[in-house]
């Protein structure tokens, strides 16, 4: 798993948790390159965005998360280094 797959995964959750930044066209390309990474303040997501987020990983990583531990990282980018570092653990 490299961080382009976890952002892949981000994405998907992002989009099924409805979170508007996304849906621009600019913005995710961006993201998706690594050109930028999102906070979770630029992201205002709400509770079932948090959670589809957190259902993306664990189906896509393996690793379960809860939707209030995703307060401990600023942005995607901290949250992906995280998830990444645990994966190869």
């Amino acid at each position: 798993m490299n961080d382009a797959a976890i952002r892949e995964i981000f994405v998907e959750g992002l989009v099924a948790g409805a979170v508007h930044p996304i849906n621009d066209v600019e913005t995710r390309k961006a993201y998706l390159d690594g050109a930028r990474d999102l906070t979770f303040d630029e992201l205002a997501m709400d509770s079932l965005a948090r959670m589809e987020l957190c259902i993306a990983i664990e189906v896509g990583t393996g690793v379960s998360m809860a939707p209030e531990e995703l307060g401990r990282y600023r942005s995607l980018g901290e949250l992906a280094a995280w998830l990444l570092e645990r994966l190869r653990a």
